[in-house]
Parts: C-alpha cells; structure tokens; sequence
C-alpha cells in the first residue's frame, strides 16, 4: 500500500475499506447506525499550507458494522454528519500510532465529541477500539 499520509481522501477511502475488512468490527458495530465525522484541528504549517481553513474532515458513511463510503473535507465546516469527533493533528497521530487510547482520549479531553450523544458512543466501547485498528491498518 505504501504511506498514503493522514489526513487525506485516500487514506479517507482506505480506512473505509479497512473498516469492511475488520470482521469484529462488523460484529461489536451492530446498532450502529450514524455517520460519523472525523474532525482534525490544529494542523501543523506544512498541512495548513495546503489546507488553509485548518479543519480538516473525514466523514464515514458507517452502517450496521460497514463502511458505505468515506467523504473528504479539505474545510470541514462543508461537511456535517449526526457525530463529529474533533482532535489536533497530534492526537489523532498518538490514537493512529497507539500511543493514545479513543476512550482515554475522550476521558481526557484530547478528542471532543462537539456533535451527537456521548452515551451512544460509550455503548460502543469496542467499535471505537476496531476503527482505531482500522485506522491503524490504514496508516501502514
């Protein structure tokens, strides 16, 4: 695969394909019916030079245990989705790297849920645990 960098659409539309390739993903997602929004903020001059609104966003279309689809936004404020996580570019680097666990990072303020329900989030402890995998899988 190579490195495809984060944040970008094809590192977007890999995790989406990672994310149907996770079977436990599949299995501990069931119920989970809502686009989910990934928010990336305070984006370091490098990336801001080539995303000037500073708000990067990847949307995943994510439906009982699939990914349907992956948007990209280069400003996020032109995409909306029923939950919006936002972190800085370098905690979702520490949650990609496994450096930084999505529950711990929530608990600990790094990664906000500035739109949907937290209680649906957290009766999903281990869906969250198989995107970061994804992810993770998608970053190699």
């Amino acid at each position: 695969m190579g490195n495809v960098e984060f944040p970008s659409k094809e590192w977007a539309e890999i995790f989406c394909k990672k994310i149907n390739e996770n079977n436990n993903y599949r299995n501990v997602a069931k119920g989970w019916k809502w686009p989910l929004m990934f928010k990336v903020t305070g984006l370091s001059d490098e990336l801001l030079k080539k995303f000037p609104s500073g708000n990067i966003g990847i949307k995943l279309d994510l439906f009982e245990g699939q990914c349907k689809g992956a948007e990209f936004y280069e400003d996020s404020t032109k995409g909306n989705a029923d939950f919006i996580l936002t972190a800085s570019f370098d905690s979702w680097m520490k949650i990609l790297t496994g450096e930084l666990n999505p529950v711990t990072a929530i608990l600990q303020g790094k990664l906000k849920l500035e739109k949907g329900s937290m209680a649906t989030v957290m009766r999903f402890p281990s869906a969250a645990v198989e995107l970061v995998k994804s992810a993770q899988e998608a970053s190699k």
